[in-house]
């Protein structure tokens, strides 16, 4: 009898903790796949400044290479006002990209100036990354 109401609270217990289990695995793939972004678009800016030359970013082949399946990756560009550093002056084509995943939503944006940066635009709160 004992052992069936231990198992019977061990149950409870695993049950109770599966939402939270989902939701801290989810935070964590989304924190993984923004780093992941923001490291990218940090480095062909980078690339771009030290070479003096503007730099357009294939945003599609970017995006499918990502590991984490259940996170969208959606953006403000298009083929004919792409995601383009442009060298020296370190500017680059204003807009966003958004990492959707199923209660979270991450923006990177990147200003007329180059500044990249995230932000948390729903959901709760990310360790690391600030609301917009």
């Amino acid at each position: 009898m004992e052992l069936v109401v231990a198992l019977a609270v061990s149950a409870v217990l695993g049950a109770s903790a599966l939402p939270i289990f989902t939701q801290q695995t989810e935070s964590l793939l989304l924190q993984k796949e923004a780093g992941r972004w923001l490291s990218y678009l940090q480095l062909v800016k980078a690339r771009s400044i030290a070479n003096k030359e503007s730099i357009e970013i294939d945003l599609v082949t970017f995006s499918n290479g990502s590991e984490a399946s259940d996170i969208q990756t959606k953006y403000t560009y298009s083929p004919s006002a792409s995601l383009t550093f442009y060298g020296e002056s370190a500017a680059a084509t204003p807009g966003h990209i958004r990492l959707i995943g199923k209660s979270k939503q991450v923006k990177i944006i990147i200003s007329s100036i180059g500044r990249i940066r995230l932000c948390l635009s729903e959901g709760n709160s990310l360790p690391g990354i600030p609301s917009c």
